[in-house]
Order: C-alpha cells, then sequence, then structure tokens
C-alpha cells in the first residue's frame, strides 16, 4: 500500500529500518539527511577535510 505524497519511485512504499513511516511521508528534508547520497557526500567532505 502506499502512502504519503513527497518522493518518486518507491518513496511511498519503502519503510526505512528504525522508521514506521514510509520515505514519501517522513520528506524529503529526512530523505536529504538520510539517503545513501547524503552518507556518501558526508564520507567525501571528511576525507577531503583529513587529506588537508
Amino acid at each position: 500500500m502506499q502512502r504519503g505524497v513527497e518522493g518518486f519511485g518507491f518513496d511511498p512504499i519503502f519503510i526505512p529500518d528504525g522508521e514506521k513511516r514510509t520515505v514519501a511521508e517522513l520528506g524529503n528534508g529526512w530523505k536529504s539527511k538520510n539517503s545513501h547520497r547524503a552518507r556518501a557526500a558526508r564520507a567525501l567532505l571528511e576525507a577531503l577535510r583529513e587529506a588537508r
């Protein structure tokens, strides 16, 4: 069953571990902080800072 209005693709049906709502219900703000892209960007920034 699809729930939520934000996002696209699987967002209305995907419930992340530890959550009770779908990604579409959690919203784009949650997705921006917790997506695989966000984690990769944080890891890249950390690596660049350490390389200075």
